[in-house]
């Protein structure tokens, strides 16, 4: 192979290879280190600042602002940064895995339960009970067209039985400093007979959300399907974000009744000694084998009552003089 050809391959495969490389964070931009640190202050903020109903919008700007000082930052650097890793989210789902670590460890710290003893944390797509959510876990949502939505749908097959719930379940986070957060989520399942169940629920605040649609036994389901609306506002003249995350779609196998005929049983002979001693307690033993008193005999007599019959006086026929009985006049 000639210089300038292996030239031109070594140009090619340069440039084939440069945009595989994971490109690194802008210098002009809070590094994921420092940012992990900013976010994990700016959660615990806005978690205090919710727990005064009264002015939260107020309470939480003041409180993020604060965060922005420890780390003097400013809330445009904060918003272009995010706005940057919005658009690489591996970087942020990176982050806030780390995040969810130390809550976990802070939580467990106070005595409290984290997430480790989540019945749901550890399921797989086998069983009775099964995460069958087949789309990224996270997703991040800005409120602007195409940007502000999450929507899926899933085709029901043979590992679904008539009867089975579902609940969809996930994480959500808003990323925001004190402006007024409208979000909805939605779920929804349609079954072999072309009915259609669902629920929907607002998204107030960062918050573990749980939609759940029990079974039908009569019908098989045919879809499945949900969204998140991220609602746009006309005062959005900086970045919101609504960062959500640990997506889960939990089926629910209906279980069998299962009797237990040991304890049927048991229950049943304890009635009819029940009853049986019932019976026994109506007659007491003392009446059986002593005379009754006079008052007792003359009680247990049968009361003869006798109602008296007033027959109604015939009416009396007064007849016109001159009548015969068949009503003429005589000639």
């Amino acid at each position: 192979m000639s210089k300038s050809l292996r030239k031109v391959f070594g140009a090619v495969a340069a440039f084939l290879l440069f945009p595989a490389c994971k490109p690194g964070v802008p210098s002009d931009l809070i590094q994921p280190a420092e940012l992990e640190d900013l976010l994990y202050d700016y959660h615990i903020a806005q978690a205090m600042a919710e727990t005064r109903q009264d002015s939260m919008n107020f309470k939480r700007y003041s409180y993020v602002q604060a965060v922005f000082e420890k780390y003097g930052v400013s809330e445009a650097e904060f918003d272009s940064t995010m706005v940057w890793y919005a658009s690489h989210a591996t970087y942020l789902n990176d982050i806030y895995k780390k995040l969810q670590e130390r809550y976990s460890t802070h939580v467990s710290a106070l005595g409290a339960s984290t997430g480790e003893n989540d019945i749901f944390a550890h399921l797989d797509a086998q069983g009775d009970t099964a995460n069958i959510w087949q789309e990224r876990a996270f997703r991040i949502l800005k409120p602007r067209f195409m940007e502000d939505r999450l929507l899926f749908t899933m085709t029901a097959d043979t590992t679904f039985h008539k009867g089975d719930a579902l609940l969809w379940r996930f994480d959500s986070r808003y990323i925001s400093h004190g402006r007024q957060n409208e979000a909805y989520a939605g779920f929804y399942v349609t079954y072999d007979n072309d009915s259609t169940a669902g629920v929907t629920q607002r998204i107030y605040s960062n918050n573990l959300m749980q939609l759940r649609l029990e079974g039908d036994t009569a019908h098989a389901i045919r879809e499945i399907g949900g969204f998140v609306y991220y609602k746009p506002s006309d005062e959005d003249k900086e970045p919101r974000l609504l960062w959500l995350r640990d997506i889960m779609l939990v089926r629910f196998h209906p279980q069998p009744v299962v009797v237990d005929t040991t304890a049927v049983a048991a229950k049943s002979d304890s009635m009819d000694v029940a009853s049986k001693d019932s019976v026994l307690r109506v007659v007491p033993a003392d009446t059986v084998s002593r005379r009754l008193s006079p008052t007792e005999l003359r009680e247990s007599r049968p009361v003869e009552r006798s109602i008296h019959v007033v027959k109604e006086k015939p009416y009396r026929v007064i007849r016109k003089p001159g009548a015969t009985r068949t009503g003429r006049r005589g000639h």
